[in-house]
């Protein structure tokens, strides 16, 4: 097979990438495979092997991608579905980078068939098992799917699972020594695929392989996206209609959700809770920095409470409960300052380690409104953008309540072997309730502080200013005010504001770069007493504003206001009606391997503060996606779960 590479420099028609390594070379085994308890019916990388070898197809099928039930174990193995026609579309080039993979690695045919499912890679265990598990040696490579349960829009859904999704293998980097789990996005059913077909469309992937990286260039955290491959020929029923199905690769450092712990709950499984949780704290965290209990700071003791007692000593899990909480309130201030809205945020689609993943009816705000949902099927607004820091903590509840035991033990049991083999005495009950209790409302203070702190941060940056103080709380509160009623382009205020700044704060321009054209026009002409009142609200907010903004400007210690903002305030973020441009030229023109709409979007996606890497081609179209903020174009749109 043949393919063209899309992952050169559009200015000199050379590889951006130095790297020579190629995708093989960085293969190497998944941790994941190697330390955790897979099913009990194909239990080892070799007997995983012989089945996939052997004749007995109806076997195959049945243990590979027949849905069921997984009575226990981390995965199960399977492979991708074999497709009649595969048609590599496009790779990223900040993924490659990341990766330290070479850019002609996109015109290899190993690299092209394994990252859309074409074929299979695998390779025999070398030596046994060494920790957690002993039922046998797993530091082979096969493709497997992941096991999980959820609690979806408040309700537990029981087993859920990689129902479309492949990990393939890990991949490691080069100088930094980094791995990632990569897998496979859309490459067939499994035993996790319930009623679905294991199919991803086409529309959707092109959605989830630009949002990956696109957060990812802003610096929210995020999986990350690889490589993009269409199946001209598999169609999946979405709807009303029938639509083009693709594959994605994409990578992480980590693929655990908190729906992980939530199987190991439903099965009553404290052994393999056991075990997840010394993988992740031996193996995911293992480079994070160590939290630990400052004596007294996250105390949440009333002695008047009798379900809360005083934490003195802490253990791992504790910690490793913490991280997870801390990661998570991080990635959330990200979300809210930066105006995006997930859409469904599940605890089987929240990621320990606090990375945007499962990227269904996304969008950013167009304008600031805290009721704002992108999910047409929440009509409840249970996901709405002001209600994204509460839903992630109440998954992180549910986290606490799943390492209950663990979090209840304490130091002094909980690596007691009694209570490893036969766990909580009824007499015991109470006393680890209230110690796990009294951890998860520590969790509670913590996570809402670090969210605070982050954000503060973050939002002032956007303003230009480098570190917080008191009183900045309200003033960003009383611009968010501002700028619902003004119903001004969100992202794009921040760029006019800094130019506003920079420009020495004109006169003629302190009303316009608050409000929208409409809002304009109704002050410029009111049409009765309301419009008269709002025009004097929103006038006397944005002069009490700017009069506390330039004062707080001249508090700046340590560099200028622009020199602040310019890298937290992205030139270029991919709005709806761009992407559903990019996915119509995509679908129409992939045949005749044009892409470039496509390209064009993934570059400035990748690259939303730097304009020298979006590339010389399709100028007028770049002029548009920048400048047609909302100008007859659909804005705070939604789309449904359906992909």
């Amino acid at each position: 097979m043949s393919y063209p590479s899309d992952i050169i420099n559009l200015e000199s028609n050379m590889p951006l990438n130095s790297s020579t390594r190629t995708l093989r070379s960085a293969i190497k085994p998944s941790k994941y495979l190697n330390l955790l308890s897979a099913e009990q019916y194909i239990p080892t990388v070799s007997q995983a092997i012989q089945l996939y070898e052997s004749s007995e197809e109806k076997r195959k099928q049945l243990l590979f991608h027949t849905p069921r039930q997984i009575p226990r174990g981390a995965y199960q193995f399977s492979t991708p579905t074999v497709r009649s026609k595969y048609q590599h579309l496009i790779s990223s080039q900040r993924a490659l980078d990341t990766l330290q993979i070479s850019s002609s690695e996109v015109d290899d045919s190993f690299y092209q068939e394994i990252l859309s499912g074409t074929k299979t890679h695998y390779q025999p265990e070398s030596k046994p098992r060494t920790k957690y598990n002993d039922q046998g040696s797993n530091d082979g490579i096969f493709p497997y799917a992941q096991t999980y349960a959820g609690f979806q829009f408040g309700q537990f859904a029981g087993q859920l699972g990689d129902g479309r999704v492949h990990n393939l293998f890990s991949v490691s980097t080069g100088s930094d020594s980094k791995t990632y789990d990569l897998q496979l996005k859309g490459s067939g059913m499994t035993a996790f695929s319930r009623f679905a077909d294991g199919k991803a469309t086409l529309r959707s992937s092109v959605r989830e392989f630009v949002i990956s990286e696109a957060l990812n260039g802003i610096g929210i955290p995020s999986v990350r996206a690889l490589s993009l491959t269409v199946l001209p020929d598999t169609k999946a029923q979405r709807g009303s209609g029938v639509e083009k199905c693709a594959v994605i690769s994409r990578f992480s450092e980590s693929w655990v959700r908190i729906g992980s712990f939530d199987y190991y709950r439903m099965r009553g499984d404290k052994v393999g809770l056991r075990q997840l949780c010394d993988f992740l704290n031996d193996e995911v965290f293992k480079d994070l920095e160590k939290v630990v209990f400052e004596k007294g700071k996250y105390q949440v003791h009333d002695p008047n409470d009798e379900d809360l007692i005083e934490i003195v000593d802490t253990t791992r899990y504790d910690s490793l409960y913490r991280q997870i909480i801390r990661a998570n309130a991080k990635t959330v201030a990200y979300w809210q300052v930066y105006g995006f809205v997930n859409g469904v945020l599940n605890t089987d689609n929240t990621n320990i380690l606090g990375l945007s993943m499962d990227f269904g009816p996304f969008n950013f705000i167009d304008r600031y409104d805290e009721e704002y949902c992108s999910n047409s099927e929440d009509p409840v607004g249970l996901f709405a953008y002001g209600n994204q820091p509460g839903a992630i903590w109440f998954n992180l509840v549910k986290l606490g309540e799943s390492m209950i035991e663990l979090l209840g033990a304490g130091p002094e049991l909980v690596d007691d072997p009694e209570f490893i083999k036969d766990g909580v005495k009824e007499e015991q009950k109470d006393q680890f309730i209230k110690r796990a209790n009294s951890i998860i409302r520590c969790g509670h203070k913590e996570y809402f502080e670090v969210f605070e702190q982050s954000y503060l941060e973050l939002f002032g940056k956007r303003l230009g200013l480098d570190e917080v103080l008191d009183g900045d709380k309200e003033l960003f509160d009383s611009l968010k005010v501002i700028l619902h009623k003004g119903e001004v382009d969100y992202n794009s205020f921040f760029l006019q504001l800094q130019q506003f700044v920079s420009d020495g704060f004109p006169e003629d321009k302190q009303f316009s770069i608050f409000t929208n054209e409409t809002v304009q026009e109704r002050f410029t002409n009111p049409q009765d007493k309301i419009d008269r009142e709002y025009n004097e609200e929103i006038e006397t907010l944005i002069r009490d504003f700017l009069f506390k903004y330039k004062e707080r400007l001249t508090q700046i210690k340590s560099t200028s206001a622009l020199e602040t903002s310019t890298p937290a305030n992205p030139l270029f973020i991919p709005r709806s009606w761009i992407l559903e441009e990019v996915i119509q030229h995509t679908t129409d023109n992939y045949e005749s391997r044009d892409v470039s709409y496509l390209r064009k979007l993934l570059n400035m996606s990748s690259n939303p503060y730097d304009k020298s890497k979006w590339g010389s081609e399709l100028e007028d179209v770049q002029q548009r996606w920048v400048n047609d903020i909302g100008v007859g174009q659909v804005t705070m749109s939604q789309c449904s779960c359906s992909s």
